[in-house]
């Protein structure tokens, strides 16, 4: 590779610098369009850094018959939730002479058509930008700030920690009517459980169409659980079943690996779910300077964060599984026992 050179002379590393911030607004995309296979169910809200106050406004008002001295006060509904976004960064070296021999493959389609006849370099550090990815993705649904931490995780509190802690809270909850409890589910009993789950759900809730977002191995229990229950249905072509059968199409099932292990399901629409960024403020930025001899060090800072428009059960719904623990053996009759006891004394 005649542009990866053994040493790094001064003009090389002024060389990588350039690339750098020819490349920079790439670099700080990359990661978000990596994670798109969770963010893409997402709603973003762009330049922000720090706290938002995001509000869901519910009026009710409606006509009567005819009084001219008619007079009301208006009943407004103003549901303010506050998206954060969190000041994160990574510091990483490599050694271009690491990878002098190695024939990097340009077959992304994050990258973009100029980037693919790129200096090697700039492929490198578009690698790993790309895959910082992967770490927002399970951020956005499991992660759990913590200043100290040292993974994506920790950045910033994803759905599943909000709603944890919301539920303890007691502002989601079964009397509020935006949590349902489910039994442990079983490839014999899911398909029958989430009905139930949506015919519990709030009229106004139902009538949009949802994604029920849930590990993927819920849907393959939903998947086995409808091919046994209903075998004799004459529609039933297809082995898979994307949306809950009768919901009308409004219920679609979306297993997520980052949700696999949560006992928390969640049932919403795209507009409720909110994540934060801020790309392009002046502490923003992909940076690349020179570490010793053979290595170079890259820094790229960012802000992120996560959070519901909105918990009211007209919008959003929740599951809380029951642990596989729980299911119990159905008990023997005594009285059977010794019976059957009996009769085969009797043989």
């Amino acid at each position: 590779m005649a542009d990866v050179k053994v040493t790094l002379q001064d003009e090389e590393v002024q060389k990588y610098k350039d690339t750098c911030t020819q490349w920079s607004p790439v670099y700080l995309r990359l990661p978000i369009a990596t994670a798109k296979d969770v963010l893409k169910f997402f709603t973003p809200v762009n330049k922000l850094r720090g706290d938002k106050k995001m509000p869901s406004i519910y009026g009710k008002s409606q006509f009567s018959p005819f009084k001219k001295d008619k007079s009301s006060d208006a009943e407004i509904k103003i549901d303010w939730r506050t998206l954060t976004t969190r000041h994160a960064n990574v510091v990483e070296t490599f050694a271009p002479v690491d990878y002098v021999d190695v024939p990097l493959g340009y077959d992304s389609s994050y990258f973009g058509e100029k980037l693919k006849n790129a200096p090697q370099t700039a492929l490198i550090m578009a690698t790993l930008s790309a895959s910082r990815g992967e770490g927002l993705a399970q951020a956005a649904i499991t992660g759990k700030y913590d200043p100290d931490g040292e993974t994506s995780e920790d950045i910033a509190d994803g759905v599943i920690t909000i709603a944890e802690k919301e539920i303890e809270a007691g502002n989601i909850s079964e009397a509020n009517g935006n949590l349902y409890k489910m039994p442990a589910l079983t490839f014999e009993n899911a398909c029958d459980e989430i009905k139930k789950f949506f015919f519990s759900m709030d009229p106004f809730l139902r009538k949009q169409t949802n994604y029920l977002f849930c590990a993927p191995e819920v849907v393959d229990m939903y998947n086995e659980s409808y091919l046994l229950t209903h075998q004799a249905v004459p529609y039933n072509k297809e082995y898979d079943q994307p949306y809950v059968e009768g919901t009308s199409k409004k219920l679609t099932l979306i297993g997520l690996p980052q949700l696999a292990g949560t006992k928390i399901m969640f049932a919403t629409q795209k507009q409720n779910l909110l994540y934060g960024t801020y790309l392009e403020s002046d502490q923003s930025f992909v940076d690349i300077m020179r570490k010793n001899h053979y290595e170079l060090s890259m820094a790229s800072d960012m802000w992120i964060g996560f959070n519901y428009r909105t918990l009211d059960k007209r919008v959003i719904k929740f599951i809380q599984l029951a642990d596989s623990s729980d299911v119990k053996e159905p008990e023997k009759n005594p009285e059977q026992g010794s019976e059957q006891g009996e009769n085969d004394n009797n043989e």
